[in-house]
């Protein structure tokens, strides 16, 4: 009997832990090409940077999968924040980073409506839309400060922003 009661609790318990980056992937589903910092062709900074920036992406994926499981917006979101907390881009970084997270904010706002019932899944919502475009811009902005990148990267430039959009 406790086995029966215990299996039941993990069966309630389990929507609020927090996937893994491989499942929220997988649940998007998009396809995740990772960065390749020791085949990458910029300065050494940056390259540092970007894995730490898109290892912060990825909790960002990671928090819009767990909050659409039933995890709490501020708790999913929470990891993101003190990740965000971390990154220090170089000048020529910043920009791009401040639209990606300005486009985090926008998607948990939108989250925390839906959370609190006062809208449902609008892809046209104008926080999605605006996120949106955010991240599109800082693609954008990676594709055209990093043109000799190979291949692998420029993939994983689209790879990291695309899951991260709603769109």
């Amino acid at each position: 009997m406790r086995t029966i009661v215990f299996i039941a609790l993990m069966g309630i318990a389990a929507p609020t832990f927090a996937v893994s980056v491989e499942e929220a992937y997988r649940l998007i589903p998009h396809r995740r090409t990772a960065f390749q910092i020791t085949s990458a062709r910029m300065a050494v900074p940056d390259r540092a940077y970007l894995e730490a920036f898109f290892k912060a992406t990825d909790q960002a994926i990671v928090a819009k999968i767990s909050s659409r499981r039933k995890t709490p917006v501020a708790q999913a979101y929470a990891p993101v924040w003190r990740a965000w907390d971390e990154l220090n881009p170089p000048a020529a970084l910043k920009a791009m980073q401040d639209k990606v997270r300005a486009a985090i904010v926008d998607q948990q706002a939108f989250l925390l409506e839906m959370e609190k019932n006062q809208t449902g899944w609008d892809m046209n919502h104008p926080k999605v839309r605006s996120a949106s475009g955010k991240l599109q811009t800082a693609y954008g902005d990676l594709m055209r400060m990093y043109p000799n990148e190979d291949g692998t990267n420029k993939q994983a430039f689209f790879d990291y922003l695309c899951a991260l959009d709603f769109l």
